[in-house]
């Protein structure tokens, strides 16, 4: 029997709990045809909060309504990536291939047979006329994603502004669905001519409750013929403080370790090993450019007490002026590290990213 929960980046869970919102929106839009709100939304949140299998469901959701999806990153050229390779591979899995013009000929012992493909080099084209031809091509829509749209170029999302808003004007069957961290996104829709990003619909991802977090373990796993007792069900959930990605990799691990009905005791048995695979797999590569001075305050602030730190305690910590350390502060938090937690006080943005400092682990060394 195959282990049923997915602690893998983009995969799709199996049952989905606390963003019944966004999809039931999403299957509106695409079912009510052009013009619905609903058809251009941002998804913004911290890192492992599920931005990414949200994008997955949608894309999942769309093609199963017989749409086509074109994928790009803000890490990317966009709006390059989507005009000069990913709409015209796309089409090339819809059109027939050229035919070949026979252009010479020979019978054995007098020559060869040679042909050659006599289509025109076309012009480059602009992302609209890639996207109409993609779109006359099909009966149905396109729905673009931009993941890490935090990343991207402002000139290049403005390309594909341009374009998206040329198509939704003449009524073209087009959704267009972002996600990138919370801050980043915040910081786009500040900016001059991100009026369109501002119409999207924006859902911020904060933890699943505690009840969808428990209703996510036990269903999943009754579903694939094993159950969890409602005591370890409630155990895992609470250590998961919510957070998806360790709804999924808590229940992985239970799974594996259990032959039959997750217990209290299995799941108790497995937290140190979901708190180290955290580490590995989001808080380190977080952590890894980080810069001296905020590692420092992130090293004073993983040695105090207590899930919500006072940022003047942090500062008399490090030896400075509060005023000193505010730029620093504000750097965590674009960072998405850190964030506010009341008047004066920080707390860390991810379950455990404290624990993971001080353990100060590197990569596992296997001999």
């Amino acid at each position: 029997m195959s282990n049923p929960f997915r602690p893998t980046f983009g995969a799709s869970p199996r049952v989905w709990a606390g963003r019944e919102a966004v999809l039931s929106d999403f299957d509106r839009a695409v079912a009510n045809g052009p013009g619905d709100p609903h058809r251009s939304l941002i998804v913004s949140g911290s890192r492992g909060i599920g931005k990414t299998v949200l994008l997955t469901e949608l894309e999942d959701r769309a093609r199963k309504q017989g749409w086509l999806v074109v994928r790009a990153s803000g890490r990317e050229g966009m709006a390059q990536t989507l005009t000069l390779s990913t709409i015209p591979e796309t089409l090339s899995e819809l059109e027939p291939q050229p035919d070949r013009k026979l252009t010479g000929f020979s019978v054995a012992g007098i020559g060869s047979v040679s042909s050659e493909l006599t289509e025109e080099a076309p012009p480059v084209p602009r992302l609209t006329s890639a996207m109409r031809k993609l779109l006359a091509a099909i009966t149905t829509g396109v729905l673009i994603t931009i993941d890490e749209v935090q990343d991207a170029d402002p000139a290049d999302l403005s390309h594909i502004a341009v374009a998206y808003q040329d198509l939704v004007r003449d009524d073209a069957d087009v959704a267009l669905a972002m996600a990138g961290l919370t801050r980043g996104v915040n910081r786009l829709l500040d900016l001059p001519g991100a009026t369109f990003m501002r119409r999207a619909r924006h859902y911020e991802l904060g933890p699943l409750t505690l009840d969808d977090a428990a209703r996510t373990l036990t269903q999943t796993a009754f579903e694939a013929g094993r159950s969890f007792t409602p005591g370890a069900a409630e155990a895992a959930a609470q250590f998961t403080q919510g957070y998806p990605f360790l709804v999924q990799l808590i229940g992985y691990l239970a799974w594996d370790t259990s032959s039959g009905e997750i217990t209290e005791g299995v799941v108790h048995g497995v937290r140190q090993e979901a708190v180290e695979r955290l580490g590995t797999q989001i808080h380190q590569p977080s952590l890894r450019d980080v810069p001296p001075r905020q590692r420092e305050y992130l090293d004073a602030m993983a040695g105090l007490d207590g899930p919500v730190v006072e940022t003047s305690v942090i500062a008399k910590t490090l030896g400075r002026p509060l005023s000193a350390v505010s730029d620093t502060r504000s750097k965590l938090i674009e960072r998405d590290l850190i964030m506010p937690a009341g008047w004066g006080r920080v707390a860390f943005a991810q379950p455990y990213l404290g624990d993971f400092i001080r353990s100060h682990r590197g990569p596992r060394r296997i001999s």
